[in-house]
């Protein structure tokens, strides 16, 4: 662990990191001037990433910000000697401090509402007391798929995945599901974390085994991230490295169905062209923290 201190900043690498300025010593984050906060952010994100020339660059700025003391200067001078030594060294250092603040692994969620307080129910404890035999009264309140994924982590999500989406049961951090095409696309939506390294695998099991699957995944907010399928009945994707803690959706469709895209390369709808078989498919999804792990 490399850390350097002196009067005016501390810096702690795989550890944490405590910027304070030149005067009371405040700590990041408390009556900092926004453009001295704004860069730390970004300085905070560079370094979370590894980006070692980037957050050289946004120390540079921090330098020639105004109203900073000489002594706070010369911390981030010495500081970016120090970027610059981790640029070239073979085993950079652990970032995991500035990951937690800048791509937190967690979802943030509203809080719940409180429940209603519930009458007590006297004839029920009368009825106990009377009778030795438990009452024995069946528990209904399972919790179907439908609620796995709260609708306020989708509010932005395009139409065109969101009105078909299926969530997927990732408590085991995997899941297999199926269905049948024809013509339309069939759409998954689920959680995963930064850093998970997932794995798809779509397989047609029944019907006109020479048909064509092709496997699209989409970020929260309908961009395309990757897709496969080059004239096949099996697609393989390993290894899609997850950059935030997030909703994804994957995307089933048979060969003639392709998502029409805009020039940010975002969902708008899709399109069906041609004919296609009837066929029935597996899809196997690996490399997902557990869904109940990234909820509070």
């Amino acid at each position: 662990m490399t850390i350097l201190r002196s009067t005016g900043l501390t810096f702690a690498v795989g550890f944490s990191m405590a910027l304070a300025l030149w005067r009371g010593g405040q700590a990041y984050g408390q009556s900092v001037p926004a453009p001295v906060s704004e860069g730390l952010a970004r300085l905070d994100r560079a370094i979370c990433l590894q980006q070692w020339e980037q957050a050289i660059g946004v120390t540079s700025e921090l330098m020639a910000t105004a109203n900073i003391s000489p002594a706070y200067r010369q911390e981030l001078l010495s500081f970016r000697r120090q970027l610059q030594t981790w640029s070239i060294q073979p085993t950079p250092p652990s970032t995991q401090a500035s990951c937690d603040r800048t791509l937190p692994l967690f979802l943030t969620l509203a809080e719940p509402a409180a429940p209603e307080p519930q009458p007590l129910d006297w004839n029920r404890a009368l009825a106990t007391l009377r009778n030795p035999r438990p009452i024995i009264q069946l528990d209904n309140e399972f919790e179907p798929t439908d609620t796995i994924i709260p609708l306020e982590l989708m509010v932005s999500s395009p139409d065109a995945l969101t009105n078909f989406a299926s969530p997927m049961d990732t408590r085991d951090g995997f899941t297999v599901v199926g269905g049948s095409l024809d013509r339309n696309q069939q759409v998954y939506s689920v959680l995963a974390r930064f850093g998970d390294r997932v794995s798809l695998e779509a397989n047609v099991t029944r019907g006109d085994l020479s048909s064509t699957l092709q496997v699209f995944m989409f970020d929260q907010s309908g961009r395309l991230l990757t897709q496969q399928g080059n004239a096949a009945s099996q697609v393989y994707m390993q290894d899609i490295v997850i950059s935030k803690t997030d909703v994804y959706f994957v995307a089933v469709s048979p060969q003639g169905t392709t998502p029409i895209l805009d020039s940010q390369g975002q969902l708008i709808d899709w399109q069906t062209t041609g004919g296609n078989n009837r066929f029935d498919y597996t899809l196997t999804l690996t490399g997902v923290t557990p869904y109940q792990a990234l909820l509070p």
